[in-house]
């Protein structure tokens, strides 16, 4: 995906409503005791205050592509969009004036087939779709290239049924994958990934939990294009570590100057009932302290650090703005649209609206903030 790398472009409310439904329909397997009971009260719960207001719709005007069914990711490429369409199974490609110029692919098995695709990249002159362990390449017109499935590296310990492409970076010329999978030990792991001349993964970073524990906060993972290298960490955490393109610790990028957002009484209970049945079955949960504090970064020119945050004033969590810190110090809200689909490359923007006959669809271009 353009600069951010993440599982799917879910909210968080939607990705709590997911947690909770795997843990309440049984679905987690025995392990070891809480290891945080407390946590959770750092989330709200019954008492808590929650915004009233309602989230703002679309701008008067927003085109409606009929053809698009979902947004799961998108990249820009010579000035066009390319959106991922995970319930269609396709890659849209959409123009600078937001006019569906052409689609392609479908779902299948079969050579540029799709099955559980979850990101999509321009590399290059080719455009790169992340699928059920394969890596997809097409040129800009919808041509299929290749096919190649994952090989992992000795570096990436993963069972090789489970692994997951979930995001692509394309930077200074190199390609870093995210990687998700279970572990032999039956723990889980993110990591991400470069491939080697031979065509196997050798990963650069990678965050893993313990055997029998669920990682929440490794749910919402955050990786992102940076002058020096990449950024990379979990959303519900208030740093992100800063690598170099070889994977190396340079210095820690904190967000901490953002206001936090408080979760509404609703999905706390939620939240609080899902985390009940884990304790109940044995598993241990390494829980953060609050919710998630971003949901993805992005740098623009001149190496500013925009992020994309929670709106405040939308009590289901499902809308997105953009923050940036000006030279002063103060958080600064950017003139685009807030909407539940954002997605950043650059400078341009998308933002979308989910609705009953297609998508709303709006491009922004974000104006040069310069370097801090």
């Amino acid at each position: 995906m353009s600069n951010t790398l993440r599982r799917h472009r879910k909210g968080p409310a939607e990705v709590i409503a997911t947690f909770a439904a795997i843990v309440l329909g049984g679905q987690v397997a025995s392990g070891c005791s809480d290891a945080n009971p407390d946590a959770m009260s750092t989330l709200g719960g019954a008492d808590s205050t929650a915004p009233t207001s309602e989230p703002v719709g679309p701008p008067p005007g927003t085109r409606l592509l009929s053809e698009v069914f979902s947004i799961a990711d998108a990249t820009v490429h010579d000035g066009n969009w390319f959106v991922l369409d995970n319930l269609a199974q396709q890659v849209h490609r959409i123009g600078p004036d937001g006019e569906l110029l052409q689609s392609f692919g479908r779902e299948g098995r079969g050579p540029g087939e799709f099955r559980r695709v979850g990101a999509i990249v321009a590399h290059g002159d080719s455009i790169l779709v992340l699928g059920d362990g394969i890596l997809h390449v097409f040129s800009p017109r919808g041509e299929h290239i290749a096919d190649r499935r994952f090989n992992l590296g000795p570096t990436v310990d993963c069972l090789p049924a489970t692994v997951q492409g979930t995001g692509a970076v394309s930077a200074g010329g190199r390609l870093f994958l995210t990687i998700e999978c279970f572990r032999p030990d039956g723990g889980s792991s993110v990591h991400v990934a470069e491939e080697t001349a031979d065509g196997s993964l050798r990963s650069l970073a990678h965050r893993a939990a313990e055997p029998g524990e669920i990682d929440w906060g490794g749910i919402l993972t955050v990786v992102a294009a940076h002058p020096q290298g990449f950024l990379f960490g979990s959303a519900w955490e208030s740093c992100l570590d800063l690598l170099s393109p070889a994977g190396r610790r340079l210095d820690a990028i904190c967000h901490d100057w953002l206001e936090p957002v408080e979760l509404p009484p609703d999905l706390a209970r939620e939240f609080e009932e899902a985390i009940k049945e884990v304790r109940r079955q044995g598993m241990r949960v390494r829980l953060p302290k609050g919710p998630p504090a971003i949901v993805g970064v992005s740098a623009i020119a001149g190496g500013r650090l925009v992020y994309q945050v929670m709106a405040p004033g939308d009590p289901a969590l499902e809308t997105l703005q953009l923050v940036t810190r000006d030279e002063t110090g103060q958080a600064v809200v950017l003139p685009v649209p807030s909407a539940p689909v954002m997605i950043q490359h650059g400078s341009s923007v998308l933002v979308a609206w989910d609705e009953l006959d297609g998508t709303r669809i709006a491009l922004r271009t974000l104006d040069t903030l310069g370097a801090r």
